[in-house]
């Protein structure tokens, strides 16, 4: 793969390893892991993801948790960061950083940018998220704009930013949000990373058409997946002559046998912690207020896919759901793991040779 091109990787679907940088990773249950927020422990992650062939690493910002007995995400590494730290310890797996639009200036991000591509010889990707956590953004005197208006706000921002990654000379840019007076950034990157984003809105996928290369989702069934990956690629085609890949959050739960796989999914579902699950739904949309049917199967998602894709099973199992999302044309995943470092682990010895096997990685 070329240097932060994971879009371009030869590999039919590409790897990721997501939000290994957070306290709960992506599962907010009280069961007993290995799994911590120390540096050490995640760059040892990251760099075992590595050696097993993985393609990127996505972290996750957060600057608050969702309260309950874990605080669920309450503990983390900004990405910025981290994401320097990761690539000088990395050779090879593109390192992504995740920016909040309305709390971080473009300069900022065009010159933190830069020095992490430099570090990393050109494998330095940004996930650029607009921001739905009243109680981060409210640590920055910021109130979450209406939705549609902070897809707004991002476009004007990345345009900005990608000015400030390319161009040689001094500009202003006077926007309604982003101002720059004679702005310059030197050194340029590699070359201009790629831009993801997961605003899956009509608004969301306009922006990422328009403006980004990746698109990540979280689609939890395979039922309507091919659908909406037809959806998203041909916006981007048709309403703005680009192309969009598409990868998908997916939470494993590996085991030798299935019946193994599922008792390890229902131990991380019964040991869930209900305040943080509750309020982090809540804060993205979902109502929360009973507890019907759908919102149990909603914190099932939550608590044991990480809100995207269930990859449960053995190891065949989970290779082949994976080739099913990838026939309904995903590009790859962003794999959450409940104990990251030691399942990271059996899924390089297990599950990437079926996988190669495919002709699905390389």
């Amino acid at each position: 793969m070329v240097g932060g091109r994971l879009a371009n990787a030869d590999s039919r679907l590409k790897l990721g390893v997501f939000s290994m940088n957070c306290s709960g990773g992506t599962s907010a249950s009280t069961l007993p892991r290995d799994y911590r927020v120390t540096w050490e422990h995640s760059s040892a992650i990251v760099r075992r993801a590595e050696a097993i062939g993985f393609d990127f690493v996505i972290p996750v910002a957060k600057w608050r948790g969702f309260g309950g007995e874990t605080d669920f995400y309450g503990e983390s590494f900004e990405t910025l960061t981290w994401a320097a730290g990761i690539a000088a310890q990395t050779s090879a797996i593109t390192v992504v950083a995740t920016c909040h639009v309305p709390v971080i200036h473009p300069t900022f991000v065009a010159k933190a940018g830069a020095t992490v591509d430099a570090i990393s010889g050109g494998r330095f990707a940004l996930n650029v998220v607009m921001g739905w956590y009243p109680a981060e953004l409210g640590q920055f005197g910021i109130e979450p704009a209406e939705h549609d208006i902070r897809y707004a706000h991002g476009a004007e921002w990345l345009t900005a930013l990608k000015r400030l990654w390319t161009e040689d000379a001094p500009f202003d840019f006077d926007g309604r949000w982003t101002r720059i007076s004679d702005g310059l950034s030197k050194p340029k990157p590699v070359h201009p990373p790629q831009i993801i984003n997961a605003g899956t809105s009509p608004a969301g996928i306009d922006f990422a058409a328009r403006q980004c290369d990746i698109l990540l989702a979280s689609r939890n069934t395979l039922d309507g997946t091919k659908a909406f990956v037809d959806t998203v690629k041909d916006t981007a085609r048709e309403r703005h002559g680009r192309s969009l890949r598409v990868l998908n959050v997916g939470q494993v739960i590996c085991a030798p046998t299935e019946a193994e796989a599922l008792a390890r999914k229902q131990a991380i579902l019964d040991s869930v912690d209900k305040v943080a699950a509750e309020n982090f739904m809540k804060f993205l949309g979902l109502k929360s207020n009973s507890y019907d049917e759908t919102l149990l199967v909603y914190r099932e998602l939550f608590v044991t896919a990480a809100g995207g894709f269930p990859l449960v099973g053995t190891p065949e199992q989970v290779a082949r759901q994976m080739g099913e999302m990838a026939a309904a044309g995903i590009d790859g995943f962003a794999l959450g793991f409940y104990d990251y470092y030691d399942e990271l682990g059996f899924f390089g010895e297990n599950v990437m040779p079926l996988l190669r096997k495919a002709g699905l990685h390389v």
